[in-house]
C-alpha cells in the first residue's frame, strides 16, 4: 500500500485532520462517486446478518445494514465506535457501498479500513455526501482481505453528533473470494501432502508448512511442539490430520499456535497432559478430536488468547473424563480485551467433577477484568452430560455473546452470564432428569435475552434454580469481580416442567433486578412458588404467562390472569419420549402477547406463525429441524 497524497484545505474537528476538497491515494480515488459508475467486472459480495458485527448499538443491530431495507438502520453512539463485516474468506475489494442514515442533512465522518492478518489499515479518511440517503460508492486501490470495518468518529449537520448510523452496506470486490468462511479440512486447496511417522518429522512439518500443506500423521504416538509464525489462507489452509481419525496420539509436549492463521487440526487423539494454546492467532480450528488429557495438577485443556485473536473455531470433539481443576475449554484474549468471534459448536462435554467451589467449567468466555469487552463469542449445539465440576457449567464473562442450541443433561449446575451486557440465551435444552443440583440460567448484568428455551426435571434452588434472575452487589459500577445488578432482562416463551424451582428472582445479594420483562412462558410444576420473587423487583412487567400448579404447588406472586393465566396448557409427552409439547386444544395456541422481533421460530426450530403460542413450543406441523442432542448428533463421529 502506497502512502496517501492529501490535496485540499484542510480543517480540524474533534481533534482529526479532515480535508474539505479531495482525499488522493497514489493509484486510488478515494473521492464519492455513484454506485452506478463501478466497473462492470466488479461484484458485490455477499455478506450475511449474522457475520456483521458492531462495538456497540442501541437496538438498532449491526446486521441491519445487509437487510436491503433503507428503512432499517445501525446505530451506535461515540467517536470510535466501529461496523465490521466479516466476508468469510479472503477475496479482492475495492469499493464499499454505504447509506447514511438522514443522508440529505448529516454528513458521517469516518474512516474505512480492511484486516491485513495483523492490523487495521484505513484505505478512505473522510465524510459522506450529505446530499443522499442512497447508497454511496468509496472506491480505494484493490486489497486482499477477509474483514471490512467502518470507523465511525460521529457526523456533522443537522447539530452535529456523535452518533454513528447506516442503513445499508455493501463491500464490492473483483469476486475471487468464495466467501463461504474457508475449505472443509477434508477439501484443502491446492498444495503439499506431507506424510509424518514420528515426532522428528512432525516438527519438521511444522517448521516448514506453508498455504495448502496437508501434514498427515500415521498411527502411533507423538510428542508436539509449538507452531509459530504459520499462516495458511481461507482456501489452502495448513491441515494436521490424523490419517486414520483417532490414530494418532498426541501423548508428550505441547501445542501452542502462536501468531499464526488458517490452520485445522483433525482427527487427532489427545492424551498428554500440557494446555492446547492459540495465541495471537485467527481462524484456527480444532475439529472432530478426542481430548482426554492426562492430568496431575490443575490443567486448562485448550486455551485461546492474546492480542488479535479472533475468529477460531473449536467443533466436533469430544472432551471427557476431567477430574481436576481448569476448565475444558477457555476463552481469555489480551489484558484489555477478549478474543473476538469465536465459535464452540457440536462438541461432546462429559464426565467432569466432582463439585468444586471455582475454576473447573466445562466453557469459560472471557475473565473478570476484562469482562467489559465484547467477545461475540457463539456456543451451540453442544452436548454436555454429567458435568458436575464447577457451579457454572458455562461460564460468560464479558459482553455480547450468544449461547444457543445447546443440550445439558443431568449436570449440576448452571449456564450463568456471570458477568457483561447484552447476551442472548435461546433454544437451549436444560434436562435435570431428577440428578441433585441440577439447573439452567443465572444472569447477571444489563439487557439478556432468553427465549425458547426449555427446562425439566431440575433438582436446584438458588444459584441452581431453573432460571435466576439474581440480585446485585453492585450497581451500574464497582469492582469487576462483583455481581453487577440486573437491569432490563428480557424472558420470553421458555417452558418449565416439573422443576423444584423455576423462575427466581433475587435469592441472592441486595440489589434486586430492574426494569425487567418474563412473558408468554409456560410453567408448569407440583412444588413450591413457579414464579418466587425472593426479593421484590423494581419495574418488573409480566404478560401473557401461563402457570399450572399442581400437587403441592402455588403461582407464588399476585398477577391479573393477562399476566399469568392459570390454566392447564395440556403438555404431552412428543412420539419420541423426549420433552412436553402443547396439544392440538392448548390454550397457549395463539395466546402470546408477542412483540418481541426476534422470536421467530421455536424450540424446535418451527416457525413462528401468525400469533405466537405461549411457550418454547410453537403447534406445528412443520418438520422439527432441532431438538435434544443426543451423543451421535455432536463429536468426532457427527
Amino acid at each position: 500500500m502506497r502512502h496517501p497524497v492529501f490535496i485540499g484545505i484542510a480543517r480540524r474537528r474533534r481533534g482529526r485532520l479532515f480535508l474539505a476538497v479531495a482525499v488522493l491515494v497514489a493509484g486510488m480515488a478515494s473521492l464519492v462517486v455513484p454506485a452506478t459508475t463501478a466497473q462492470a467486472e466488479s461484484g458485490e459480495i455477499a455478506v450475511p446478518a449474522d457475520a456483521v458485527t458492531a462495538s456497540t448499538h442501541d437496538g438498532n443491530v449491526p446486521g441491519n445494514v445487509v437487510d436491503g431495507d433503507l428503512g432499517t438502520r445501525w446505530s451506535g453512539e461515540g467517536d470510535g465506535a466501529w461496523l465490521e463485516l466479516d466476508l468469510g474468506a479472503t477475496t479482492t475489494v475495492s469499493q464499499v457501498r454505504l447509506a447514511v442514515h438522514k443522508g440529505t442533512t448529516r454528513q458521517n465522518v469516518f474512516e474505512l479500513q480492511y484486516w491485513d492478518g495483523t492490523s487495521w489499515v484505513t484505505v478512505h479518511d473522510g465524510e459522506s455526501s450529505g446530499t443522499t440517503a442512497d447508497l454511496e460508492a468509496f472506491e480505494f486501490e484493490p486489497v486482499q482481505t477477509s474483514r471490512i470495518r467502518y470507523l465511525g468518529h460521529g457526523y456533522e449537520g443537522e447539530g452535529e453528533g456523535d452518533w454513528n448510523s447506516l442503513t445499508e452496506v455493501e463491500v464490492w470486490g473483483s469476486g475471487d473470494g468464495d466467501g463461504d468462511g474457508g475449505s472443509d479440512p477434508g477439501q484443502p486447496g491446492p498444495g503439499r501432502v506431507v506424510d509424518v511417522s514420528d515426532s522428528d518429522e512432525l516438527e519438521s512439518a511444522f517448521a516448514a508448512a506453508r498455504a495448502g500443506d496437508r501434514i498427515v500423521l500415521a498411527d502411533g504416538e507423538y510428542t508436539i511442539g509449538s507452531m509459530t509464525g504459520r499462516n495458511g489462507t481461507a482456501d489452502e489452509p495448513i491441515t494436521v490430520v490424523a490419517a486414520r481419525r483417532g490414530g494418532a496420539v498426541i501423548n508428550d509436549g505441547q501445542l501452542e499456535v502462536e501468531d499464526s492463521s488458517y490452520v485445522t487440526f483433525e482427527g487427532l487423539t489427545w492424551t498428554n497432559s500440557d494446555t492446547l494454546k492459540i495465541t495471537s492467532s485467527h481462524h484456527v480450528r480444532l475439529t472432530r478430536n478426542h481430548f482426554r488429557l492426562t492430568e496431575e495438577e490443575s490443567l486448562k485443556w485448550v486455551l485461546i488468547g492474546g492480542a488479535n485473536s479472533h475468529h477460531n473455531r473449536i467443533d466436533h470433539n469430544l472432551f471427557e473424563e476431567k477430574h481436576q481443576l481448569g476448565n475444558f475449554i477457555t476463552i481469555d484474549g489480551s489484558e484489555t480485551e477478549q478474543s473476538q468471534h469465536d465459535r464452540i459448536d457440536h462438541n461432546h462435554f462429559r464426565d467432569i467433577g466432582p463439585r468444586a467451589e471455582n475454576e473447573m467449567e466445562a466453557i469459560r468466555v472471557g475473565w473478570s477484568e476484562i469482562s467489559e469487552s465484547s467477545g461475540f463469542t457463539v456456543v451451540e449445539s453442544n452436548l454436555f452430560e454429567n458435568c458436575d465440576g464447577d457451579p457454572e457449567i458455562v461460564s460468560v464473562k464479558s459482553n455480547d455473546n450468544i449461547v444457543r442450541y445447546n443440550t445439558f443433561r443431568a449436570s449440576q449446575g448452571t449456564l450463568t452470564y456471570r458477568h457483561g451486557n447484552r447476551g442472548e440465551i435461546y433454544g437451549n435444552f436444560f434436562l435435570g432428569e431428577g440428578k441433585p443440583g441440577t439447573g439452567g440460567i443465572r444472569i447477571y448484568g444489563q439487557d439478556h435475552t432468553i427465549y425458547n428455551n426449555y427446562f425439566e426435571g431440575l433438582t436446584g434452588t438458588g444459584y441452581d434454580a431453573a432460571l435466576q434472575l439474581d440480585g446485585g452487589d453492585v450497581d451500574t459500577s464497582g469492582a469487576l469481580s462483583s455481581h453487577w445488578r440486573v437491569y432490563r432482562a428480557t424472558v420470553v416463551n421458555n417452558t418449565f416442567v416439573n422443576n423444584v424451582s423455576n423462575i427466581e428472582i433475587g435469592a441472592n445479594y441486595d440489589l434486586a433486578p430492574v426494569d425487567s420483562v418474563i412473558a408468554d412462558n409456560v410453567v408448569v410444576g407440583g412444588e413450591g412458588k413457579l414464579f418466587n420473587e425472593l426479593m421484590t423487583p423494581v419495574d418488573l412487567t409480566y404478560s401473557g404467562n401461563i402457570a399450572w400448579p399442581t400437587e403441592s404447588a402455588t403461582v407464588g406472586v399476585t398477577q391479573p390472569s393477562s399476566a399469568i393465566m392459570e390454566v392447564d396448557p395440556l403438555l404431552a409427552r412428543d412420539g419420541e419420549g423426549s420433552v412436553y409439547r402443547i396439544g392440538a386444544d392448548s390454550p397457549a395456541i395463539d395466546a402470546g402477547t408477542g412483540g418481541h422481533a426476534f422470536v421467530t421460530d421455536d424450540m424446535d426450530g418451527q416457525a413462528r406463525a401468525g400469533a405466537a403460542d405461549v411457550g418454547a413450543d410453537e403447534h406445528s406441523s412443520a418438520a422439527a429441524t432441532r431438538g435434544p442432542l443426543s451423543a451421535s448428533e455432536v463429536g468426532p463421529e457427527a
